[in-house]
């Protein structure tokens, strides 16, 4: 079977190549060029239908658009917009010309502390806004560095805003040997949970070490074995790595100022030392070369079998580490498939609630498939609806003042008489469904697709409608008062009637 090449040039983007997978199954990463432009851009492609996709990727998707949206740094690539595709939903973002320390990691130990110096900027930035941003997922993979060292933060999937609480299915997230054992335990992330991260990060540039080895350096304290550091290393840069990796929050840095601070005036190599000091050196090596020869073999065989020991000690460390990994993997996806469990239970409680009453106020019914239901004049006021598929459902006269929307899946729904007033549609999928009568007054539709929807007579006062596409709408009669139109396309929507946003009608 020919695989399907993927083609974006409908939306103004060449795809040039693939730049790789997610582990998260269905997400890939294609470097685009903006068509008669330049410009390249890099787009995080999320597809459903893809063997291994899950809605814990699409999470991870959603997350990093709402974090991206936020930020605003020269160092971490813009978020520029977000489509829908037939197989999903693509995000795009700024493209920086510059490798991943894990595919270029031959680094000096002065350049290494120059990218430490850069990421930690990053990172003072994070945590100086209101509200703070716990990146979550520093490795080797998620920083770019290009030819003048400049480092660049990436993949914002798992990032918590810290005014957010964590849910428990997202405990552990991260890559494991980089997440910081604080997190692992499920206790509250603070600022130095990213700087374990990047303390771990710094150590395998220091040591050659790739990522999915990082563990071969961990003992069963959770505490770094540094002597595969060059012999060079300072003992300076040493203790401040091993205050970044500290596994007990109290001694290690609190926060990216503090550990930038104590960087900035540590030395990172040992100076060498004079001529005549490295003759007299070396003239002591001799002697002590030659003492050592005369003093046998015996002494030899005994060095062999000592290393000998140490050895098989070094090894059996690492398999009782990786078994109490492995142990602790399996507690943590049997915590996640209980989570699951519970969630799918309550949400069965809520939707024979919502069937037998008409009335599911606040209701968490996030992800539900409700596709072709008859649930006309229900009260769903603040409800939870991220996600939910409404497809050729009807909600006719229904109350979802204030729910949460985003990206529903509400094509062909109907929605007549509904108030959605200050509801969040933002990325919900709507086309032909029938919003007659509705009152959208304050509503999010911002990156929503709207193609065909019939909005006759439809409240509009006030909505947002930022990328919102309306081509085919009905907005015959509507009220669109103090609705903000710039950049909105009006050439393929009826307006015949409409009330304006200046107050005029429309002819």
């Amino acid at each position: 079977m020919a695989i399907q090449k993927t083609d974006f040039s409908h939306l103004g983007y060449q795809v040039n190549k693939e730049l790789g997978k997610n582990r998260f199954g269905g997400r890939i990463t294609h470097l685009a060029e903006v068509e008669n432009t330049d410009d390249n851009v890099v787009i995080k492609e999320f597809r459903f239908a893809d063997v291994g996709a899950d809605w814990s990727g699409f999470k991870a998707y959603e997350r990093e658009i709402e974090v991206l949206q936020q930020l605003n740094h020269p160092r971490i690539p813009s978020y520029l917009t977000s489509f829908e595709t037939p197989q999903g939903f693509c995000l795009v973002q700024e493209y920086k010309d510059a490798p991943s320390l894990a595919d270029e990691n031959k680094f000096t130990p002065q350049q290494v502390k120059q990218i430490a110096i850069s990421i930690l900027e990053i990172l003072v930035y994070l945590q100086q806004r209101d509200p703070q941003i716990i990146h979550r997922d520093i490795k080797p993979e998620n920083i770019l560095v290009d030819k003048n060292l400049n480092a660049y933060l990436v993949d914002f999937g798992f990032a918590k805003v810290s005014n957010n609480e964590v849910a428990l299915s997202s405990v552990a997230s991260g890559t494991p040997g980089f997440i910081p054992p604080e997190e692992y335990f499920g206790r509250n992330l603070t600022e130095a949970s990213d700087l374990y991260s990047l303390g771990v990060t710094l150590i395998c540039l220091l040591s050659g070490t790739r990522s999915v080895d990082v563990g071969k350096l961990i003992d069963d304290e959770y505490r770094f074995d540094f002597k595969t550091f060059p012999s060079n290393i300072h003992p300076k840069f040493v203790g401040w790595l091993g205050k970044m990796v500290e596994p007990n929050l109290k001694h290690r840095f609190t926060s990216a100022v503090e550990a930038l601070e104590a960087l900035k005036s540590i030395p990172v190599i040992v100076q060498q030392k004079s001529r005549e000091s490295n003759v007299f050196t070396q003239s002591f090596a001799l002697l002590v070369l030659l003492w050592v020869g005369i003093a046998g073999t015996q002494g030899i065989q005994r060095s062999t079998i000592s290393q000998q020991h140490k050895i098989e000690r070094q090894q059996a460390q690492i398999y009782r580490l990786r078994y109490r990994q492995r142990q602790l993997e399996s507690r943590i996806n049997s915590i996640k498939r209980l989570q699951e469990l519970l969630k799918e239970r309550e949400q069965t409680r809520l939707l024979d609630r919502l069937h037998k009453t008409k009335e599911c106020e606040d209701c968490e019914l996030q992800g539900v498939n409700l596709s072709n239901s008859q649930i006309e004049n229900v009260n769903l006021t603040n409800a939870n609806l991220k996600h939910i598929n409404l497809e050729s459902s009807n909600l006719e006269g229904s109350n979802l003042n204030g729910s949460r929307l985003q990206y529903a899946r509400l094509q062909r729904a109907m929605l007549k008489d509904a108030n959605l007033q200050d509801a969040n549609l933002r990325g919900a999928r709507l086309r032909s469904a029938v919003l007659k009568n509705a009152n959208l007054s304050n509503a999010n539709l911002a990156y929503a697709n709207l193609a065909n929807v019939d909005l006759r007579s439809a409240d509009l006062r006030g909505t947002k409608l930022h990328r919102t596409k309306l081509n085919g709408a009905d907005l015959r009669g509507a009220n669109l008062r103090y609705t903000n139109l710039h950049g909105i396309d009006l050439s393929n929507v009826k307006l015949t009637g409409a009330i304006m946003p200046d107050g005029t009608i429309h002819p």
